[in-house]
């Protein structure tokens, strides 16, 4: 059964920003693989402004004088755009902090974010399923018919694991030097930076030469090179939907510490080498202390196959079948399971 799909997002990588989104791409990029035929709308709202409208109405258009199966939106006002026409049906995918909100610098939330959470609060009673990457994501919707629980999968073949001394090498690192990655933009308050850089300064005053190295920004390719360099990754996010840089870190075999956020806990609960920690900068170093110390890889990468981005794909394109086959479509179906 050949589709075409209409993906809608705002967040996708750019020459700007090649990492931003990255994991939207991947999912794309391993639904064309399995067959799926996929057009892109881009709403850049950081260099464009009232991209949002006139995306809206080019979505709108495309619905019309297009012949495509569904729409399928990365991020709840991304769905929010996708549903403004009414003759398509309309798969989101809620990714993180659509539903968990952006904090501000008192801990809160920003009113713009929370702003963003009631419009997907609302929006998941609008449109015909939805794709959550946790069942913390789940429990923050109303709907509770046709939410599926698919969190984004690896790419095998790009994360691998590969010799440590070759992938210092590739990114410039010293052979002799501990390193800790932080897989994220140090500035954005809800990853906890301050946090990791104190920890990791408690190991060094201990008497290790480690050094935490922020990657972000970087293009999607090298990162399993830094991956697979570094001798842990630290992550020390406020909150999380399902964290893409987990399981990857997983894929190679990159010790993790990790605050209990999102779906982390589920993933490396049971794999030596991995440790859920408290927000406390002293038992985060003495987590660490003890991976550097230990020295090894984990065995995460055989604990995670079942998140092969393959595999992912084809329970995504078994939910599109079952939407495809399931008419009347659009958003009078929607509403007809909304009230049933």
């Amino acid at each position: 059964m050949s589709m075409r799909i209409l993906t809608v997002t705002n967040i996708y990588p750019t020459p700007q920003f090649p990492a931003r989104g990255s994991f939207v791409k991947a999912q794309v990029d391993s639904l064309i693989r399995e067959g799926i035929e996929s057009d892109l709308v881009y709403i850049n709202n950081i260099d464009t402004r009232f991209a949002f409208v006139k995306k809206s109405v080019e979505i709108l258009g495309r619905s019309c004088l297009s012949r495509y199966d569904l729409i399928h939106a990365h991020y709840g006002t991304s769905g929010v755009a996708a549903r403004m026409q009414i003759r398509l049906p309309v798969v989101v995918s809620f990714l993180g902090s659509d539903l968990l909100g952006n904090p501000d610098d008192q801990g809160g939330k920003t009113p713009y974010s929370r702003l963003v959470v009631l419009a997907g609060r609302f929006l998941s009673n609008m449109v015909d399923a939805v794709i959550v990457k946790s069942a913390e994501l789940r429990s923050l919707i109303p709907r509770k018919d046709n939410v599926h629980i698919i969190p984004n999968g690896v790419d095998f073949d790009r994360f691998q694991p590969e010799d440590r001394i070759l992938a210092r090498k590739k990114t410039g690192l010293s052979p002799g030097r501990k390193y800790i990655l932080f897989p994220s933009n140090a500035e954005w308050t809800r990853k906890g930076f301050a946090l990791a850089r104190e920890a990791v300064a408690c190991v060094r005053a201990r008497g290790i030469d480690v050094e935490l190295i922020p990657v972000y920004g970087k293009p999607q390719e090298t990162v399993p090179d830094y991956m697979n360099a570094a001798d842990a990754m630290v992550m020390t996010s406020m909150w999380e939907g399902s964290p893409n840089v987990i399981k990857e870190s997983m894929a190679v075999n990159l010790p993790i510490v990790s605050m209990d956020v999102g779906d982390v806990r589920e993933i490396i609960t049971g794999t030596e080498g991995c440790f859920i920690s408290p927000r406390d900068p002293l038992v985060i170093a003495d987590r660490l202390e003890w991976i550097l110390k230990w020295g090894g890889r984990t065995d995460g990468r055989k604990r995670i196959r079942h998140l092969d981005s393959r595999r992912v794909a084809r329970r995504i394109i078994r939910i599109y079948q079952q939407i495809v086959r399931g008419k009347p479509h659009g958003i009078d179906a929607a509403n007809r399971n909304r009230f049933v």
